[in-house]
């Protein structure tokens, strides 16, 4: 079995996360869960630049595992267009942190209520996505937002 991508994954509860979580493995290992977006701001620019011994977690949640750099950021449906541009902007401020993709939820697409059914829809199109970005892979290379 091939080794799983690593992945940042943001949410805003413990709860759907777990499950998003487990739903992604496993081809996919979510190395760090963050729940909010100033979180975000000083968590992922650290892990997007290798820099893993100083990352602070505000999350149990997340293997932990910063052996190696993401392919990507994947949100939640609970973060808003100033709250992912104040994570995406302090990510591009910091010199030789990785470009990577960004993936976001289209919430006009139809998901079932918030509950472990609404993860699993997430976890589908985040898949399906994910898989198509890679096999382009120049697509990985760049910091922008891709919807799901």
């Amino acid at each position: 079995m091939a080794e799983a991508f690593p992945v940042i994954l943001c949410g805003r509860t413990e709860q759907i996360g777990q499950g998003v979580i487990k739903d992604l493995e496993p081809e996919y290992e979510v190395i760090h869960f963050v729940l909010n977006a100033s979180a975000g701001a000083k968590q992922i620019p650290l892990l997007l630049k290798d820099q893993q011994n100083d990352v602070p977690s505000d999350s149990s949640l997340g293997s932990k595992n910063y052996a190696k750099v993401p392919v990507a950021v994947l949100l939640g449906g609970g973060y808003e267009d100033d709250q992912i541009k104040e994570m995406m902007d302090a990510t591009n401020a910091v010199e030789g942190a990785k470009k990577v993709p960004w993936l976001r939820p289209d919430l006009t697409k139809p998901t079932p209520p918030l509950g472990p059914e609404y993860g699993k829809a997430l976890v589908r199109r985040i898949k399906e996505t994910l898989r198509d970005i890679l096999a382009r892979e120049v697509d990985m290379e760049e910091a922008r937002v891709v919807w799901y």
